[in-house]
């Protein structure tokens, strides 16, 4: 759980960026805008709360094989692969940010895509569950 509203914390960040580029980009320098932090800091802090999220959803995932017997049994692959699928994503930008510089629009596309992933995971098992693979 703390992972993910970490993560849900970097998603609202991403959107605030995201807002606030494409505002100054369309020079529509609205009142909300001034309300909002300079997007330098604004994308440091998105990229302190993904890492902090991302280190506390490898412990989860990590815990989680530890704990978890059968995953086929107890019905949990979906969310297994869908926070895997999450993870590498979220770890990808990471990755992508130390080595090539990643930042703006294609970080807040990084970062949303990634939790669209681990939405899924979370609250989307039961839709994976009955109306992709029509089971239940």
């Amino acid at each position: 759980m703390l992972s993910y509203a970490t993560l849900s914390i970097a998603a609202l960040l991403a959107m605030m960026l995201w807002l606030q580029e494409r505002a100054l980009r369309q020079r529509e320098f609205r009142p909300w805008l001034r309300a909002l932090p300079p997007m330098a800091d604004l994308e440091t802090l998105l990229f302190r709360t993904i890492t902090v999220g991302f280190s506390l959803l490898t412990l989860t995932l990590l815990t989680g094989v530890l704990f978890v017997d059968n995953l086929l049994a107890q019905k949990l692959v979906h969310k297994t692969v869908l926070s895997v699928l999450s993870w590498i994503v979220f770890g990808t930008l990471l990755i992508g940010r130390r080595r090539y510089g990643w930042r703006g629009i294609k970080a807040v596309h990084w970062t949303l895509s990634a939790m669209v992933l681990l939405l899924l995971a979370f609250f989307g098992s039961q839709f994976v569950i009955e109306l992709v693979l029509k089971r239940g």
